[in-house]
């Protein structure tokens, strides 16, 4: 039995600033030197699903505990180099609280959100550092003859704040010449956790850097003289799993996880701590409810500038298994087919955990689980059976979510990869040997804003990524190739759905193509389709673009806009770590009729190493050759992957 994955991610999408729709703010009080009105603030948060939308006004300032804090300096440089002393800091950590049906009550408050008046609570001075003690908070005004303003705000539990489980201090990283490559990205915050810090309320803004070249329309957010919006990311990282099984005839019923709770990266061998109360494995720093430090900067380049990076540091050592909800675990019966997928929890919720973007490690998959015929009851033990996900595809983002599925397939899952060998001993008992590896092929899949992790298929026009793991490394591979590191596609296609299913031990068996007569699943190669099951030529690339708007650097076969298959078709990835070799007969060709007769049964070959496959058009070639039977083993890796219509 070998335990297959398919990956794939939900992304969350980054909240979309509404506009305000009036300038407000007290002439009288403009500065001379042109400035703007009152310095105002707003603030949105991600959902954690698409569909729910975006999070704005009284929902968001419920997630935020109706308060957030900011912290604000004009004039800061590029390198980092902005003198916080010299007259350039505006907000030190100020409150900023909601209030409903407050906005336009004040000229500081256009959102209901509101800053002037407050003071900080004595836990408040000392945990929310730095800050203004216990001085009144004042009007902050728009100052036109500055160049720029940096926002940065965050927001905590108060009980969290006022019963020191969380302590925040604002960083203002200066340059030095022990950091020439410092810049203001790294003016962030560090913040000191208990293991009963409420992680889920514990959020971040996106940097905000507003130039005065933005001073063309005040009614809009984040531009000189208009509203301060944020758009806050909560910290930790949402994670669940889901297993399924495609084994013909039977059920499959967990019986345990196995981890290694003391090593940091284990090998398969070590894990031998066996968990039967919830869904468990191993992967390095993947815990919540740990004492620690969080380091708060802020991504410099590419599509998700200004977002707040998070790296964590466990006071103690880091955790080592990733512990999940007890919908997995021991006597659980998982769902036979993609969209019957088991959950950890219910309702496919998520655990919070802590991000982990700096992360190098795979995660380790170790489970044994019992198949169980309902007909007649007979059951097969299967255990300690294994799986891998690459650790490019285990890089979390705080204020994101991930989906991790696991399929596990029948115990011929690659018939092609094994071979009986008769060993006779001195009193003539006769032995079988059987050398089963276990590449596995992990896909994930994108279609834009249409994507959904909802369904454990794929949807058509997807671009599908499939990466393979061979032992704990990702493989490269030669695209379009049958010999050793070779990655192809197909599109299988049954004649009758119910009793041939296409699965990857049939699909294997077809491949191997050992047998006579009418076959039930055929194989079309599809390594040069660019118009029918794609929308381009597949290829093999380097990099994968991310639901989480990452980019990761991974060998990949990428699938460009698959089109849907049907109840009848899928398709199929096949991997071939060490090609098998064949035993082979002659067969006799006089004419073109006789060829198109015996291709009808099967393929033909024109070397006798039953490799180098014959042409449909007869050529003159007196004698071809099919193949009869293995003669070395081989070891390949297939996955089938269903593309469903939106």
């Amino acid at each position: 039995m070998k335990a297959k994955i398919f990956y794939a991610a939900l992304a969350l999408v980054l909240f979309a600033g509404c506009s305000d729709n009036d300038y407000v703010g007290d002439k009288s009080l403009l500065e001379n030197n042109g400035g703007g009105g009152a310095i105002s603030f707003t603030s949105g948060m991600p959902s954690i699903t698409r569909a729910a939308g975006d999070k704005t006004g009284a929902a968001a300032a419920t997630d935020l505990n109706n308060q957030f804090y900011v912290y604000a300096i004009k004039n800061e440089s590029t390198d980092g180099a902005g003198n916080v002393g010299s007259g350039n800091l505006v907000f030190n950590n100020y409150v900023v609280k909601w209030t409903d049906n407050t906005a336009y009550t004040t000229t500081s408050n256009t959102k209901n959100w509101e800053y002037v008046g407050y003071t900080l609570s004595a836990k408040e001075q000392a945990n929310v550092i730095t800050n203004s003690a216990a001085a009144a908070q004042t009007v902050k005004y728009w100052d036109f003859g500055a160049a720029d303003y940096t926002f940065y705000a965050f927001s905590a539990l108060p009980a969290d704040i006022e019963g020191d489980q969380v302590q925040v201090s604002k960083v203002q990283n200066k340059k030095t010449t022990d950091e020439p490559a410092h810049t203001v990205y790294d003016n962030g915050y560090t913040v000191t956790l208990t293991a009963d810090a409420n992680l889920d309320k514990l959020f971040f803004a996106e940097r905000q850097s507003i130039a005065k070249t933005t001073n063309t329309d005040r009614t809009q957010t984040n531009t000189y003289g208009g509203n301060v919006t944020f758009r806050f990311h909560n910290v930790t990282t949402k994670v669940r799993v889901a297993m399924y099984e495609t084994v013909p005839g039977y059920s499959v019923t967990i019986k345990k996880f196995s981890v290694d709770n003391d090593g940091t990266n284990p090998t398969f061998g070590d894990m031998t701590d066996n968990v039967t109360a919830n869904f468990a494995a191993n992967l390095q720093n993947s815990a919540s409810g740990t004492a620690g430090n969080m380091a708060v900067t802020y991504v410099s380049s590419g599509t998700n500038i200004n977002y707040p990076s998070i790296s964590f540091t466990p006071t103690a050592a880091a955790a080592c298994v990733l512990n999940l909800g007890t919908g997995l675990k021991e006597n659980v019966t998982i769902g036979t087919n993609a969209t019957e997928a088991t959950y950890d929890k219910d309702a496919k919720a998520y655990t919070s955990v802590f991000p982990n973007e700096s992360n190098t490690q795979n995660l380790k998959l170790k489970v044994s689980y019992t198949l169980t015929a309902p007909g007649t009851g007979e059951t097969i033990e299967v255990t300690d059976k294994t799986a891998e996900i690459p650790a490019n595809y285990l890089k979390w983002k705080p204020g994101f979510a991930y989906t991790y599925i696991f399929k596990i397939t029948d115990d011929a899952l690659y018939p092609i990869t094994f071979d009986a060998i008769e060993v006779v001993d001195g009193d003539g008992v006769a032995e079988y040997i059987t050398t089963v590896s276990n590449p596995s092929i992990t896909t994930f899949g994108v279609k834009e804003s249409k994507y959904t992790a909802e369904k454990n298929e794929y949807e058509a026009g997807s671009d599908i990524y499939a990466t393979i793991m061979d032992g704990s490394s990702v493989a490269d591979f030669t695209f379009n190739s049958q010999a050793a590191g070779g990655v192809n596609v197909y599109l299988a296609t049954t004649t009758d759905a119910t009793n041939f299913p296409i699965t990857e031990a049939s699909v294997a068996e077809s491949l191997a193509e050992l047998s006579t007569g009418t076959k039930k699943i055929t194989c079309t190669p599809k390594n040069t389709d660019g118009t029918t099951s794609f929308t381009a030529t597949p290829d093999k690339v380097t990099t994968v673009p991310a639901e989480d708007g990452t980019t990761k650097t991974i060998n990949a076969l990428k699938l460009t806009g698959a089109a849907a298959t049907t109840a009848t078709t899928a398709l199929v990835v096949e991997y071939i770590k060490t090609p098998a070799t064949y035993n082979t007969e002659t067969v006799a060709i006089a004419d073109q009729d006789a060829l198109d007769a015996a291709l009808a049964t099967g393929k033909l070959y024109t070397n006798s190493a039953g490799t180098t496959e014959a042409s449909a058009t007869y050529d003159g070639e007196a004698t071809y050759f099919r193949r009869t039977s293995v003669n070395t083993v081989g070891v390949y890796a297939y996955k089938v992957i269903r593309v469903v219509a939106p």
